[in-house]
């Protein structure tokens, strides 16, 4: 190569080093004035979203908070109101397999044909009318339950919708 060829390339070389270092330097300058002249209507603008949104979290907060113990005094009635409903099967259970073995123990008893329909038929309406009485018992009782169960939802309804506004 010639001396020109080579002097060209070593002032390239020369030339580009600065070059790039001056870029990187321009660019830094630039990025450090970008970020104070950042308008203050933007400033405003995302200080008042981040407002919102923080607000927006407490509301949401709030009403998940509200609506957790609401399903916790649900779930505690719903639960208290079960096991008194067992407690009910169970004793009507009870009645129940008692009567049976009182009518088995009527009808052994009976001497004739006649006397043992009349004791089956006697023990029939018996147990149709402990039936009656015993479903009127489940029916209140479920109402009950219902009622106990649902109250929490009923009063705590609306309470959400107050916090949220």
């Amino acid at each position: 190569m010639s001396d020109t060829t080579q002097g060209k390339a070593q002032r390239g070389a020369r030339t580009s080093a600065p070059t790039a270092f001056g870029a990187a330097s321009e660019e830094k300058i630039a990025t450090e004035t970008l970020r104070t002249e950042v308008p203050s209507s933007v400033v405003d603008l995302l200080d008042k979203g981040l407002a919102r949104a923080k607000d927006a979290h407490e509301k949401a907060a709030a009403i998940f908070e509200h609506s957790t113990e609401a399903l916790d005094e649900v779930y505690s009635c719903a639960k208290r109101g079960s096991g008194e409903y067992q407690q009910k099967l169970v004793e009507i259970g009870r009645i129940n397999a008692n009567a049976a073995f009182d009518m088995a123990h009527e009808l052994a008893g009976a001497t004739t044909l006649p006397e043992l329909f009349e004791r089956f038929l006697a023990h029939q309406r018996k147990q149709f009318e402990l039936f009656t009485a015993q479903f009127k018992d489940l029916s209140a009782l479920t109402q009950k339950v219902v009622t106990e169960t649902t109250e929490p939802i009923r009063s705590n309804l609306a309470e959400p919708f107050k916090i949220a506004s």
